[in-house]
Order: structure tokens, then sequence, then C-alpha cells
């Protein structure tokens, strides 16, 4: 049960990330890219940058941040996932000379209304 309910949050603060993002600017590519070394919730384009986003999201901040959740070995994790992409779906990013990494952290209040969205760009 809580691992569906975990599942579910994450789609859900992925999907207020993707909005979030349209807004500003950004085009989708993927969402949900997922290979043998791991997943990336959202790959984006923002002018010529190729951008991998990781989502984190809490409902409240009683129990630490989403920015908090985000550590080194974390932030390695999705490097090498994106690295791998770049050389996997070579024809989906070849008009991309630049690429990097943000992260969208999301807080919503106790009800699911939205606190906060903090997006980080080039972590």
């Amino acid at each position: 049960m809580f691992k569906k309910e975990n599942y579910n949050k994450g789609k859900n603060g992925e999907e207020m990330a993707k909005i979030f993002l349209l807004e500003k600017g950004f085009n989708l590519i993927e969402m949900n890219y997922e290979n043998v070394i791991g997943e990336i919730d959202l790959i984006m384009t923002d002018k010529d940058w190729l951008v991998f986003v990781e989502v984190k999201l809490k409902i409240g901040d009683k129990f630490g941040s989403p920015e908090e959740m985000i550590n080194k070995r974390k932030l390695a994790q999705i490097k090498r996932v994106a690295e791998s992409y770049l050389v996997l779906e070579n024809d989906t990013i070849k008009n991309f000379k630049k690429y990097r990494i943000d992260a969208a952290c999301i807080v919503l209040n106790e009800d699911q209304t939205l606190k906060r969205i903090n997006h980080y760009m080039n972590i």
C-alpha cells in the first residue's frame, strides 16, 4: 500500500513539475525515461539546452525539504543515466550541443494543495 502511495505521489509531482516547466517555456521530450542504469523523471528542452530534470515532492516540510533528498549519490546516478541517454538516444538529441541537470522541488500542504515549487538550474 505504502509503495503504491509513494508511486502515485511521485507521478503527481512529475506532472506538476512538467506543467510548471512547460509554462516557463520548456518543451517536453520524454517523461520517466528508464534504462538499465536508472531513471530520469523529465527530459525537456530549454532553448538550446537539453535538460534532465529530477523531481522531488514532499508533503509538508516537517521531515525535511525535497532539496535535501538530492545528495551527491543521487546526482551521480542522474548524471550516469543522462550520459547513457546521450549515447543511446543520439537521434533525439543530435541538435543539442549542451545539456544540464535541473531539479524541481515541490512541497504540498497537508491537504495536497501546492505550497511551493522551486526550480534549480544546472545543479
